[in-house]
């Protein structure tokens, strides 16, 4: 009898792995194999679902996010299409349980507009996919970062100051200045993108205002949470270019699993645990459309950026090496962010943490020709009078940037926001240090306090 019931107990033993069939079901010849493990199309598919809503509750958990309206941000690509078909079906199978919540009080389906770059890009497309999902789809178009907000009417225009060949005597100035009432978003847009003078710099724009607008789509429709559609693929070459841009110190800010930088918003990359093949086979097995999203080296050469450069480095040492982009993955999921990021003020421009002696360091590490440097005339003062120093603004990434954008380039109206943000922030820091100072000798000292009671 004793034998019995521990026998009824136990869980039943695992079934054998079956040579040439599925992993899974054990029944069925596989379709496909993902780092050496073989799945049939059903078992795959079930598979991807429950790895999604594990991996998006772990995230939840993490970040300790409560019951909140969420944001996916929809490219139009493959990655970004299968977030938002397994997000609405996370909905619906959470919603048939009888005692189970949603995990979202809402969710809504944000897009940025690239029609005013890229004519070629499929909006119609990437509408119809968001129309597909039944959720409230919201979008906005990329010039409306130009679009004038509350209190916010003039622009930061870069003032030629001192810009050496190399950078120990860079000096980034920038004025404010009234937008012309002739010049549409559009063509500020455009004037934007045609002053910065590599593939490399206008990629980062690019991101920087996609970025810029998905947070603020977020925060008007008071969404908690956003979704981004990083796979694991893109994860790896991300880290390997920003690496490469030295943005080290805001990496895990910029390519974490979860990010909470973002005042008010939380950012969640779901896909994290997804490579570009399964992500690919999954839209095709469950009948997921996804549109075509150009950018600036869309058909060039692979070194025609940083970012280019490090998507072909990754992809054929993969291809050679699968568990690449694992290791990438779990390497980065082991940084933290640092202590003086996290207390560091947002750059002006990218809005991450801006190192305070970024340019002192980006001056050590520059070489430049010693000839051409001794036949510089000596750094001069901004000539304009309300001209505005912002080299302690930015970080090291944004200095590159700025160091071979074309004088008189205007920037994106939040960088207005940002710098009047670093210099009240500034203000308020030495207006305590100036109240320290006077009321210093009415202050008791600690040790003077404890040497008494002694």
């Amino acid at each position: 009898m004793c034998d019995a019931s521990i026998n009824d107990a136990l869980p039943p033993p695992r079934r054998k792995l079956v040579p040439g069939m599925c992993i899974k079901c054990k029944v069925t010849k596989p379709s496909i194999s993902i780092r050496r493990t073989l799945y049939c199309k059903d078992c795959f598919v079930k598979a991807s679902i429950v790895k999604f809503r594990a991996a998006l509750t772990k995230s939840r958990k993490r970040v300790e996010l409560p019951q909140t309206k969420v944001l996916v941000a929809l490219s139009g690509g493959a990655a970004s299409s299968a977030m938002l078909k397994l997000t609405a079906d996370f909905m619906n199978m959470e919603r048939k349980g009888t005692d189970a919540e949603p995990p979202f009080t809402g969710v809504v389906v944000g897009h940025v507009d690239e029609s005013c770059l890229f004519p070629g890009s499929q909006e119609d497309e990437i509408c119809a996919i968001a129309a597909e999902s039944g959720l409230p789809y919201f979008k906005v178009a990329l010039e409306d970062v130009f679009a004038p907000g509350e209190g916010q009417l003039a622009l930061l225009e870069l003032v030629k100051a001192s810009i050496a060949p190399g950078a120990a005597l860079d000096q980034f100035c920038a004025r404010l200045v009234e937008p012309a009432q002739t010049d549409s978003h559009a063509d500020q847009l455009k004037a934007l993108f045609a002053g910065l003078t590599s593939a490399t710099d206008k990629e980062d724009m690019l991101e920087i205002v996609k970025t810029t607008l998905i947070m603020r789509l977020a925060r008007n429709l008071e969404c908690g949470a956003v979704l981004l559609g990083d796979s694991a693929t893109r994860t790896a070459v991300k880290v390997m270019a920003l690496t490469g841009h030295g943005r080290g110190l805001s990496l895990p800010l910029e390519a974490g699993t979860e990010s909470q930088w973002f005042h008010g918003v939380v950012v969640v990359r779901p896909m994290r645990d997804f490579v570009v093949k399964e992500i690919a086979f999954f839209n095709r097995w469950t009948r997921q459309r996804a549109a075509f999203v150009p950018t600036f080296t869309t058909g060039g050469p692979r070194r025609a950026s940083i970012g280019r450069l490090a998507e072909a480095f990754i992809v054929e040492l993969d291809r050679d090496f699968p568990s690449t982009v694992p290791t990438v993955c779990r390497t980065l999921q082991k940084l933290e962010p640092r202590a003086e990021a996290l207390a560091a003020r947002p750059c002006v421009v990218c809005g991450m943490p801006a190192e305070p002696d970024a340019h002192a360091w980006r001056s050590r590490l520059t070489i430049s020709n010693a000839q051409d440097t001794e036949q510089l005339p000596v750094p001069v003062e901004a000539s304009a009078a309300d001209s505005l120093d912002i080299t302690s603004c930015l970080c090291y990434s944004c200095q590159n940037m700025l160091h071979h954008t074309t004088p008189g380039t205007v920037l994106p109206r939040f960088c207005t926001t940002q710098l009047q943000n670093a210099e009240d922030s500034t203000a308020s820091a030495n207006n305590h240090n100036d109240l320290r100072a006077k009321i210093e000798e009415f202050l008791i000292d600690d040790s003077d306090g404890s040497d008494n009671e002694h």
